[in-house]
């Protein structure tokens, strides 16, 4: 996929929407991208403020 002609490819929500793109048979809801989990976690940790406000933990009673 390193030389993909496709003008979309880099439209693409995550690698496997993207695999599934290009490869018959693949269903993307049948796979979990952990690189959007480890994206999510690292933002978190670079930017706590946004992160409470945009994920504000329940409160605790």
């Amino acid at each position: 996929m390193a030389g993909t002609s496709d003008p979309n490819a880099r439209m693409m929500p995550n690698d496997i929407d993207t695999f599934a793109h290009y490869v018959e048979g693949i269903d993307p809801s049948r796979y979990f991208d952990s690189q959007a989990k480890e994206r999510l976690d690292q933002a978190m940790n670079r930017w706590p403020l946004l992160a409470a406000v945009l994920y504000p933990e329940p409160a605790k009673d």
